[in-house]
C-alpha cells in the first residue's frame, strides 16, 4: 500500500469516527491528511547532499583529457589524425562533486585539432571521471553546459547558455 493510500485509509476511518461526533470537521480531516507533498519536497528529501570542490588543473590531468578527446572523438570520427594533432585543452575548469560518499570529477574547457578551424567550434567541451575510472569525453556543448553539474558551474562562476 502506498503512503498516500495508507494516509487516505487512516483519514477515512478518522472521518467516519469524527462524522458521528462532529459532521462539519470530517471532510477537513480527510483533506488535511491526504494533501500530496510537492515533487520538489520529495526530491529534496531523497537527494543526497552534493559538495562541489574546485581543483587545480595539472599537466597530467590536461594530458588525460586530451587523450580521452582523441580516443573517444578524434580517432573514431577522423581516422588518420594522430594524437599529436590535438590542441588543448585550454582554459580548463576542473573540479569534483562529492555526493553520497562518492567523488565524480569534471572538466570543462576548449580543445580542437590543429589545422582544422571547425574543430574549435561549439565549445566548451565536457569531460567526466569517476573516482578511480578513466576520463570520459562527454562532448561539446555549444555553450549549453547542461552536461556539467550546476554546483560546479556556480562555483566556477560559469554561465550556461541553454
Amino acid at each position: 500500500m502506498t503512503k498516500t493510500a495508507h494516509r487516505f485509509a487512516v483519514a477515512a476511518v478518522a472521518a467516519v469516527t469524527v462524522t458521528t461526533l462532529s459532521p462539519g470537521t470530517a471532510m477537513s480531516a480527510v483533506r488535511s491528511s491526504t494533501a500530496p507533498q510537492s515533487q520538489e519536497t520529495v526530491a529534496q528529501a531523497s537527494r543526497p547532499r552534493e559538495t562541489a570542490v574546485n581543483l587545480k588543473v595539472t599537466e597530467k590531468v590536461r594530458h588525460a583529457l586530451a587523450d580521452a578527446y582523441w580516443k573517444q572523438y578524434v580517432r573514431p570520427y577522423r581516422p588518420g589524425t594522430g594524437r599529436a594533432k590535438v590542441d588543448g585543452p585550454k582554459h580548463v575548469y576542473y573540479g569534483k562533486v562529492r555526493s553520497g560518499g562518492k567523488d565524480v570529477y569534471w572538466a570543462v574547457g576548449s580543445i580542437g585539432v590543429k589545422g582544422d578551424p571547425i574543430s574549435y567550434q561549439d565549445g566548451p567541451h565536457v569531460w567526466r571521471r569517476s573516482a578511480h575510472g578513466a576520463w570520459s569525453y562527454r562532448g561539446d556543448t555549444g555553450g549549453c553546459l547542461d552536461k556539467a553539474p550546476k554546483a560546479l558551474l556556480k562555483l566556477w562562476h560559469v554561465r550556461s547558455y541553454c
